[in-house]
């Protein structure tokens, strides 16, 4: 269900003269249920957050649970926050010095909350569907959403501002203007006054909701699910209903006790997966902006490599006269020489600018992708998607984890620390999955005569050639095995990589060495060139003893 403030302000007003002057008992948090309940002694007051749901319904009387907190308090006042999703019940103690407590309840799309303070400041002191960005800390006082954020706060325009806002715009336009600047719409009813024939008529209609005018309870028929609301909106399928809270009611009676509404799920993988878009996007305009040293570097290695005679060998910096007959002071690692020094920054450079070729189209999809789940995003919290696309957009449920420790007796893990391969000349490749499964491929299960191969400079699985003779392995199957190396690497997008090889008894681990870290000996280089369609060509052998 969707909430906004002209909803929240019609429920407030049911609540009151429903509840008004009720002498409540008790109050309990069931966490698990997501279900907030108030026991009067005439009715029982729920607030239900399960996903999908977000409703408060008034029921029979029934007897408090055992651990609910007793509650000897009249309910005072129940109100709306102006233009917010946010329903204040205040209630006045019967007996005690204790502070007056109050039950708040937050309904914003996905930011659904129930906080139990107490004290004219609203001092938390309970609180239920805790949200990252309304964390509500126990014992600070509540604020309402909005406050000391900084953004402005929508107000009432009169007929003037309103033609402002509508007049020589598009429709999308208006739309946005409307909603971040006029008070009490949302995308429940925004579309309500857009609709009218002249700006006249959509003014009038906008202050009839916001002066809560006729307020006659219906059930809006919408593609997210049934919707109560206080007024029918054209254009829209809605029955009758007695009030808001029946309406409430019957639609949590209708979802079923079991039923499992996508609604909520489909709105935090929604915001998960705009974060996501977000941070990619930001990395990648950063590695974009970091190409522009290409040329800088390809500059720099020349000036090295044209005056290696003046460089001495294990100098950390030198002062050369550059190409523009400007001085320059370089940089160098001392561990190895000038020249391979200036090869480094050559392929450094050479990287960078293969970058600058693929990021432009890199960045412009996820900008796409952004833009697609922000207009997802936007009809969601209107309810203009249908269950079946909430479902086709959600996420396949991972499969059970099995559990982790030690074994049972006479059972076996079937997962190998490697993925088998076979080569064109039926040699065996296996391929390391991780860090940790590195050091057991490479260490116990492999033969001390294979071939061991890993990138060169890059973090990437171990890969064992299954080949034991005293010669050289054919170079087919030596190449087919460092392509894969290059494949499972962090070179993989380089057009070509240098790959290190050498028998696995040259291979040692250094004593408290990282997982995955070892020292190879003895080795030789191949150069591969990266083929993700390998692997699926090569497949795997039938079998193989391990």
């Amino acid at each position: 269900m969707i909430w906004d403030p002209c909803l929240a302000r019609a429920v407030a007003a049911e609540l009151r003269a429903r509840l008004s002057g009720a002498r409540a008992r008790a109050v309990s948090f069931h966490r698990e249920a997501r279900v907030v309940q108030v026991d009067f002694r005439d009715a029982t007051l729920e607030v239900d957050l399960r996903p999908g749901r977000g409703v408060i319904v008034v029921g029979p009387p029934s007897e408090p649970d055992a651990d609910a907190e007793p509650l000897p308090a009249v309910l005072a006042e129940v109100g709306a926050v102006r233009d917010e999703r946010v329903i204040v019940m205040r209630f006045r103690r019967v007996r005690g010095r204790k502070p007056q407590p109050s039950l708040i309840v937050e309904l914003a799309t996905n930011r659904w909350n129930v906080v139990f303070a107490e004290g004219p400041e609203a001092r938390v002191r309970r609180r239920l569907g805790l949200v990252r960005s309304r964390p509500h800390p126990v014992g600070q006082p509540w604020c309402p959403p909005g406050e000391g954020m900084g953004a402005p706060a929508r107000t009432r325009v009169d007929l003037a501002g309103w033609r402002r806002l509508v007049e020589g715009t598009t429709p999308r336009e208006a739309r946005l203007a409307l909603l971040q600047r006029v008070e009490y719409l949302s995308g429940l009813n925004v579309g309500h006054v857009l609709a009218a024939p002249d700006p006249e008529e959509g003014f009038r209609r906008w202050l009839a909701m916001a002066e809560a005018v006729d307020v006659a309870p219906h059930i809006l028929h919408l593609p997210s699910g049934p919707q109560p609301y206080p007024w029918p909106l054209p254009g829209t399928g809605a029955e009758s209903a007695g009030s808001l809270l029946g309406a409430m009611a019957a639609v949590r009676e209708a979802a079923g006790p079991d039923a499992r509404v996508e609604h909520g799920r489909l709105g935090r993988h929604l915001a998960r997966e705009s974060r996501r878009l977000s941070r990619k996007l930001k990395h990648l305009r950063r590695e974009m902006g970091e190409t522009a040293r290409a040329a800088r570097l390809r500059e720099d290695g020349a000036l090295i490599l044209s005056s290696l005679h003046l460089i001495r060998r294990g100098a950390e910096r030198v002062s050369l006269t550059g190409f523009d007959g400007v001085q320059r002071a370089l940089d160098l690692d001392p561990r190895v020489r000038p020249q391979e020094h200036a090869d480094a920054l050559f392929r450094r450079a050479a990287r960078l600018e293969r970058a600058a070729e693929a990021l432009p189209a890199r960045i412009a999809e996820a900008e796409e992708a952004l833009a697609r789940v922000a207009a997802l995003r936007a009809r969601h919290e209107d309810g203009e998607l249908s269950r079946e696309e909430a479902v086709a957009l959600l996420p396949a449920a991972a499969p059970a984890q099995p559990r982790r420790g030690r074994p049972r007796p006479g059972m076996q893990r079937s997962t190998l620390p490697y993925r088998r391969y076979t080569s064109s000349g039926g040699i065996e490749i296996r391929v390391g999955r991780g860090a940790r499964h590195n050091d057991a491929l490479t260490f116990r299960h492999s033969r001390p005569d294979d071939i061991w191969m890993h990138a060169r400079h890059a973090a990437g699985a171990h890969v064992i050639l299954r080949w034991a003779r005293p010669e050289r392995p054919p170079a087919a199957d030596l190449e087919e095995a460092a392509v894969l190396a290059a494949n499972h690497s962090g070179a993989r997008g380089s057009r070509h990589v240098p790959v290190d090889w050498t028998r696995r008894k040259w291979v040692r681990k250094p004593r408290g060495a990282p997982p995955g870290a070892v020292i190879p000996d003895r080795v030789q280089t191949v150069f591969a060139t990266p083929d993700p369609s390998l692997g699926d060509r090569l497949g795997r052998p039938r079998r193989a003893p391990s």
